[in-house]
């Protein structure tokens, strides 16, 4: 069955937006609005970013309208899609970004968070075709070749043992009920011998190992990647944690109750078994251990804003 869908579907579900953002970086973002219309980013702290007036600019749309938007919608955008300067912050990046010397603060956007712009923004030609080019990357995806033999219907499947056990339990309540608790000895013995075995194919499901991994990332870095993460100094195992969920919040939310340094504590967990989560992992530890002054970095970003656990 095919479906027919158009640039709009981004302006209108904000599960299909981040979706579409969150399998791009930000060089990968730039390229897809460069398509549209040139657009340069001003480099600032190793990174790209636009102001409100570029976008305006950009989009043929009025600097009013770009507040509007981002505004109304300001809890879509995640840590690394936008930021606000002010102070010192500002200070350092005006000359970079052209910012008019009596700005008190100003709101930048890197190209993902243009990227989201570009998808809220109906009333712009420009955002359209960005819209566009993003719906032609979606669909760019194989499609799988029908085969003309039948599709082979599953077998019936038991429910789980559970639901099982829970009928049978049931079901002896009602025969105890309706024969005054005088059950045939030989059916009272197939009950009990039913019971042994659901609770054996219980037990035994039980016992096999999960194929699934959550890992902290502590645990992932010293299981998986064989290294060492310090408890104490610029890299210490608390920054770990709070780089990967600020910078790589898209690998999950997940959160365990596990015994850390000797108390049980909330932590967040990874679905290392998948290749993917493990490959964003495995990047955000290496940008972590290679960067200088990661606390600073985080301190930049807002990551400390909010009290949290860390992993």
């Amino acid at each position: 069955m095919n479906f027919s869908f158009n640039e709009n579907v981004f302006t209108e579900s904000v599960s299909l937006r981040t979706s579409a953002i969150s399998n791009l970086d930000d060089a990968r973002a730039q390229d897809v609005l460069s398509k549209a219309k040139a657009i340069v980013f001003a480099l600032w702290n190793g990174e790209g970013w636009a102001t409100v007036d570029q976008l305006a600019n950009y989009f043929e749309y009025s600097i009013q309208g770009i507040k509007h938007i981002y505004e109304r919608n300001s809890k879509e955008f995640r840590t690394h899609e936008t930021k606000k300067l002010t102070g010192k912050e500002l200070t350092d990046a005006r000359s970079k970004l052209e910012l008019p010397s009596r700005t008190s603060q100003a709101r930048v956007f890197s190209p993902l968070g243009t990227l989201r712009i570009a998808m809220l923004l109906s009333e712009s030609e420009i955002a359209a075709q960005v819209r566009t080019i993003i719906l032609d990357l979606v669909a760019s995806v194989p499609k799988v070749t029908m085969q003309s033999e039948p599709i082979p219907t599953p077998a019936p499947a038991l429910p789980p043992v559970e639901q099982r056990l829970h009928t049978l339990v049931q079901s002896m309540k009602t025969l105890a009920e309706l024969t005054g608790g005088r059950l045939n000895p030989y059916m009272e013995q197939q009950m009990k011998d039913f019971a042994a075995n659901l609770l054996a194919e219980h037990n035994r499901k039980m016992l096999t190992p999960s194929e699934e991994k959550w890992l902290g990332v502590v645990n992932f870095v010293e299981s998986e990647l064989g290294r060492n993460v310090p408890t104490s100094g610029p890299h210490y195992r608390g920054h770990l944690g709070t780089w990967v969920r600020t910078f790589y919040p898209q690998l999950g939310d997940r959160q365990e109750t596990r015994i850390v340094q000797g108390t049980q504590q909330k932590i967040y967990v990874y679905a290392c078994h998948d290749p993917v989560v493990a490959a964003g992992l495995t990047k955000a530890v290496e940008e972590f251990f290679n960067h200088p002054e990661p606390a600073a970095a985080l301190k930049q970003a807002g990551a400390f804003k909010k009290a949290v656990v860390t992993a």
